[in-house]
């Protein structure tokens, strides 16, 4: 299984995600045509804690709602998978992801506002949530963006990094 990887330049923080993961957004992506779309990021981080390690991508809750240049995630069904990868194998909520239809994979306001309040918010228990972002057109090639949105600081960019 390839993985793609990402790294703040400082290399405080990582991100890795299994192309098969991607391979699953950009079907969802596929789906919802022309609309927004997205789910939440469930994993683990790596031994130093310095990497957010994705195990679980999931796709919008039944209760979502999107259109072309908007996306409110649902939250029906979301805590007792929480609760379930927890019981699992000890995976937890690292952050979000959505798509951007035919645009940019750039956080829009609303994006950093949101992501803004997730680490803040103690319902949530993620100081440092991420945010994945897909864009471009679902059936050719999506551009993928990663942020990390860190309490009480602006949000970094985690570059891709090709091995």
């Amino acid at each position: 299984m390839n993985e793609l990887l990402f790294r703040s330049t400082d290399q405080r923080f990582g991100f890795r995600i299994s192309s098969d993961a991607v391979d699953h957004m950009a079907s969802l992506c596929r789906k919802a045509k022309r609309s927004e779309t997205g789910g939440i990021l469930a994993g683990r981080y790596s031994e130093r804690h310095d990497c957010a390690i994705v195990t679980e991508v999931t796709g919008p809750p039944p209760d979502s709602r999107g259109g072309p240049t908007w996306f409110k995630r649902g939250v029906r069904g979301l805590q007792q998978l929480i609760e379930r990868l927890w019981r699992l194998d000890r995976s937890f909520y690292l952050g979000e992801w959505h798509y951007h239809p035919y645009g940019s994979p750039g956080p829009s306001t609303t994006d950093t506002k949101q992501m803004s309040l997730i680490s803040t918010s103690d319902s949530y228990s993620c100081p440092e949530p991420i945010l994945l972002i897909l864009g471009g057109d679902p059936n050719a090639e999506l551009e993928i963006r990663v942020f990390v949105f860190q309490r009480g600081a602006s949000y970094l960019e985690l570059p891709r990094l090709i091995e």
